[in-house]
């Protein structure tokens, strides 16, 4: 019966699901880990079923446990839901609304646009939530955002998607670099070359290989590192070139520290998408968001 069941110990199934331990769950919770171990007992023994196997890794989910913390998901973010919507039957536009970004959009693109939200909706509280186009796609399945915003590239089936902006990604390399003024780069001229790239799950590394075709076989070494700024200092130090966008080197090029090549093979425009589970309703301050994102586009080249 529903009305006895008490969600507390779903919460805390969720937080040592997210953690995978009890002892960090304990410390999130402010309550004893002998308390958090009573309340994973307590939703085995309703389902007849072991949630977590205990790894020396710490505590994974069974198959069973996947099912329920699937499921925990989308009842907690209805219930997260449902305030908005009843917000919504009177007229009213607040509350916290999370969206959740790969990182070059979540850097350079979605500030300006929640700043253009705020202005319209001052008592709407937007949380950004920033990882690579991969976990984006994983906070929206598992109802952790009911908006994200990825780059292109990016597969996954069930989600309503609408282009949000675009930027231009480019070979760039340090602005005294002799590559900045080669009209037509061929593998010769990276054979000694570094190339830096981002992590796997990125779309930006994904369009980086694409951009760079049979080129990408040339250079020298690739070296992944997880963050643009650290990959745009390196290529400042003249370690290395990168594929970067537009975005993210606004800033150097005014002040001609980095440049893009002049081969325009090596410069394509790319697209950002807003995209939500199509089975999941908004309203409120989310539907607010959604609409704002998929009006104000914006275009960097």
């Amino acid at each position: 019966m529903t009305e006895d069941y008490n969600l507390y110990p779903l919460h805390v199934f969720c937080i040592v699901a997210r953690l995978g331990s009890v002892t960090n769950a304990a410390r999130e919770l402010h309550i004893s880990q002998p308390a958090v171990s009573s309340h994973i007992r307590s939703l085995e023994t309703r389902y007849d079923e072991l949630l977590f196997e205990r790894t020396p890794h710490g505590m994974k989910l069974t198959v069973a446990g996947g099912e329920v913390a699937a499921y925990a998901h989308r009842v907690f973010a209805t219930l997260e839901d449902l305030g908005s919507a009843v917000r919504a039957t009177r007229g009213e536009v607040k509350g916290e609304v999370i969206i959740a970004a790969s990182s070059t959009p979540g850097s350079y693109l979605i500030p300006r646009l929640l700043g253009m939200f705020h202005e319209r909706y001052p008592e709407a509280k937007p949380t950004l939530l920033v990882g690579d186009s991969a976990e984006v796609i994983a906070w929206l399945n598992d109802y952790l955002a009911p908006i994200g915003i990825v780059g292109e590239g990016v597969k996954a089936t069930g989600l309503l998607q609408e282009t949000v902006g675009a930027d231009e990604l480019r070979l760039v390399s340090r602005a005294n670099d002799v590559l900045c003024d080669t009209k037509n780069i061929t593998g010769e001229h990276l054979v000694r070359r570094t190339l830096f790239l981002r992590e796997e799950g990125s779309s930006t590394r994904a369009g980086a290989i694409a951009l760079l075709g049979p080129l990408f076989h040339h250079f020298e070494r690739t070296v992944t590192l997880g963050s643009t700024e650290t990959i745009k200092q390196m290529v400042l130090a003249g370690l290395g070139v990168a594929v970067l966008s537009s975005w993210t080197t606004e800033i150097e090029e005014q002040a001609s520290l980095l440049s893009p090549v002049k081969d325009p093979s090596l410069r394509r425009e790319r697209s950002f998408f807003v995209v939500r589970r199509a089975d999941r309703p908004l309203s409120g301050a989310t539907s607010a968001l959604w609409t704002c994102l998929t009006t104000c586009s914006l275009t960097q080249n």
